[in-house]
């Protein structure tokens, strides 16, 4: 068996960890069969990549090649080179003997508009008969104007169609790996044959042996100023939009002397670093214990061991691997759940229960009519990237009750204009703190939940159960093994209901403003 995986970079952290964890788990599954050759295929980044289990893999032999018109694109007004991309890959895949009767290529989010060249490039390998396993970590269609638009434009440039029949190609030997149920949902109901879906959850990784004793926990916190008896509450993340910094910041706000907050990494994207320096800027103003980019100081296994809990307001993920690492790590987790994610680890019995659907704000503190226009105007503003046909007004004014049926909205909806003003006026009156925790009692009882054991105890074992290395390594051999199997068709073919995606991901239920204003 052959495998080439292609990937933008190789460098630490998000894709290219799975790639690493994708690598330990599928030399678990082969038990011994010393058969497979493993290419990874990168734009030429890697920042010294070399992770522990590329010296203990035992069955597979891993070779790295890099093809610089893989990276990023390097500026955003670049035009596609498909052809070029693709005759480059296929010349390296001849080069090492990868032909496309004995090889599957498996693709990282190709879709997402980091290179404008490779969904192309992926067309005409798959139409010269390489299998395909492209899989599905982020979408552009998710709330993420910018790619999207720059994809679509790339696609009229070159008078191709609809951008899901150019992002989504079908073929028999053309196979699609999501990380969760909700996304096999949106893809079959847009027109992929379920027989060549597959739901692959990242592999849960177990962590090394902690630094938890009391003793080192209590040196890391002097370092950090923080009183050894004062909780450190940690988010594990790059404070990127999405991650909804601004709530951890009213957490920090609510809970003022009982606990300390951290934020583990700035972001990479420059585009993210306005709304993270921002938000810095605010926990100064409002003097907020927050504190910014631990993983500058400690490594992840410190910055774990340091936390007495880690939290999560991020409002949307692809995995959500805070919900499974936490349980693995023994802390308690707080914060916010995300029910198209988390739905599916509650069914795998990882009891979620203490976390919110939302984080309710009254209407009287904000005021209806100017909340309706900062949102109506926000969601109209983002999705004006996108090709679809707009809502009306009559529409759009009853969506907007709906997300205020109760007399309160989810702080997640809010502009970061009026999140920030929240946060300052929280800061300053205990009696704004105590409105706030009457209607949001999960934060209220938080405290008592940091030194919680028992139910993470038992969540960890269910992680183990259900989110091992090996069962997700028995996943990628079955996937390979029928791709290696099925009949190539020359013949590429479209999407059939490619509108069915911008439906569901569109939808102004889920918009989030924080996600695309800064």
């Amino acid at each position: 068996m052959q495998i080439a995986i292609i990937h933008y970079h190789l460098n630490p952290g998000g894709v290219t960890q799975v790639i690493a964890n994708h690598l330990q788990s599928l030399d678990l599954a082969l038990d011994d069969n010393r058969n497979c050759r493993v290419a990874i295929f990168h734009g030429g980044e890697t920042k010294d990549w070399n992770p522990p289990c590329l010296k203990s893999l035992r069955n597979i032999k891993v070779s790295i090649h890099s093809v610089a018109a893989l990276g990023y694109d390097a500026w955003p007004e670049e035009q596609p080179d498909s052809t070029g991309l693709s005759d480059d890959l296929h010349r390296r895949l001849a080069e090492i003997g990868f032909d496309p009767a004995g090889t599957v290529i498996h693709v990282h989010n190709h879709s997402l508009g980091k290179n404008i060249s490779l969904p192309g490039a992926l067309h005409k390998l798959a139409a010269s008969g390489y299998p395909l396993l492209l899989q599905i970590h982020d979408f552009a269609e998710d709330f993420r104007p910018e790619q999207y638009a720059r994809i679509s434009k790339a696609i009229s440039a070159s008078q191709r169609g609809p951008v899901a029949d150019f992002l989504y190609p079908q073929a028999s030997h053309i196979h699609y790996a999501v990380l969760n149920g909700r996304d096999c949902k949106v893809l079959a109901q847009s027109g992929v044959a379920v027989d060549r879906l597959h739901e692959l959850p990242n592999p849960i990784v177990e962590f090394e042996q902690l630094r938890a004793d009391n003793k080192s926990q209590n040196i890391v916190k002097k370092d950090l100023g923080i009183p050894v008896d004062t909780p450190l509450v940690l988010f594990p993340v790059r404070g990127i939009r999405r991650k909804n910094i601004g709530e951890l910041l009213m957490w920090s706000a609510l809970m003022r002397t009982k606990a300390f907050f951290g934020v583990t990494l700035a972001p990479n994207n420059v585009a993210e670093l306005p709304a993270y320096n921002r938000w810095k800027g605010m926990t100064k103003e409002a003097g907020l214990r927050c504190i910014f980019e631990l993983g500058a100081k400690l490594s992840f296994q410190e910055s774990l061991a340091a936390a007495d809990a880690l939290i999560t307001t991020s409002v949307a993920e692809g995995c959500g691997m805070v919900f499974l690492e936490a349980q693995l790590a023994g802390h308690s987790l707080l914060g916010r759940k995300l029910p198209e994610i988390t739905d599916e680890f509650e069914q795998n019995h990882i009891d979620l229960s203490f976390l919110y659907d939302r984080f309710a704000i009254p209407i009287d503190l904000i005021g209806r009519d100017h909340l309706r226009q900062q949102i109506v105007v926000a969601y109209q503003k983002t999705i004006s990237a996108f090709d679809r046909k707009s809502y009306n007004d009559s529409e759009l004014m009853d969506s907007f009750d709906r997300l205020i049926a109760d007399g309160t909205i989810d702080f997640a909806m809010l502009t970061p204009e009026i999140q920030s003003r929240l946060i300052l006026e929280a800061s300053n009156s205990e009696q704004y703190c105590e409105k706030l925790l009457e209607e949001n009692p999960l934060i209220s009882v938080a405290q008592d939940r940091i030194t919680e054991s028992q139910i993470v105890s038992k969540n960890a074992k269910a992680v183990r159960a259900h989110y091992c290395p090996l069962s997700c390594g028995q996943r990628l051999q079955e996937m390979y093994r029928r791709l290696l199997v099925v009949d190539r068709e020359e013949a590429v073919a479209v999407l059939a209901r490619c509108d069915e995606l911008l439906d569901f991901f569109l939808e102004i239920e889920r918009f989030r403003p924080v996600r695309s204003m800064s």
